[in-house]
């Protein structure tokens, strides 16, 4: 399950353009490992960077689950970074934050894994901000905090 997310977009391609993505394993921690990506044009121009880090969930207890020495063995670790700075995978809140926008889930933001999809995070932060702010995603850092839910016998409301 992805808990952290930071991508740097240098250009967007243009519709039907093809697009290679070459990543790898960069590190694991205990319970979590990172994976750095980097995107090309067909012309072979680096149009986005990104690094992500995941955790393993035990699918019977839905928890996370330490990484096992087989898995850690099968994959190469690259330590090549995509970013110069140091990542933690945890962001500080801003002080005096407070609440701007609110949103009622429905069905169709749900993936998989019955939890609402990465892609419809970023649909909300364009939603929340106001129309005259030129909002265009060209450096995201999310950290997600905990798993958003349907709730069970509630229609699109979310948890």
């Amino acid at each position: 399950m992805l808990l952290y997310w930071k991508i740097k977009v240098y250009k967007r391609p243009r519709w039907n353009t093809e697009v290679t993505v070459k990543t790898w394993a960069r590190e694991f921690l205990k319970v979590s490992s990172w994976r750095d990506f980097e995107a090309y044009d067909d012309k072979g121009n680096l149009i986005a960077i990104g690094t992500t880090e995941w955790v393993l969930i035990d699918v019977k207890t839905a928890s996370i689950a330490k990484i096992p020495d087989k898995l850690r063995e099968d994959y190469k670790l690259v330590k090549e970074k995509v970013f110069d700075e140091e990542i933690s995978g945890k962001l500080k809140p801003e002080e005096n934050m407070k609440k701007i926008y609110e949103y009622t889930g429905a069905r169709r933001d749900i993936d998989a894994n019955h939890h609402v999809n990465n892609v419809v995070y970023l649909e909300l932060a364009y939603d929340a901000f106001p129309n005259d702010v030129d909002f265009n995603f060209s450096n995201i850092e999310i950290h997600y905090k905990k798993q958003i839910k349907l709730r069970r016998n509630s229609r699109n409301i979310l948890s």
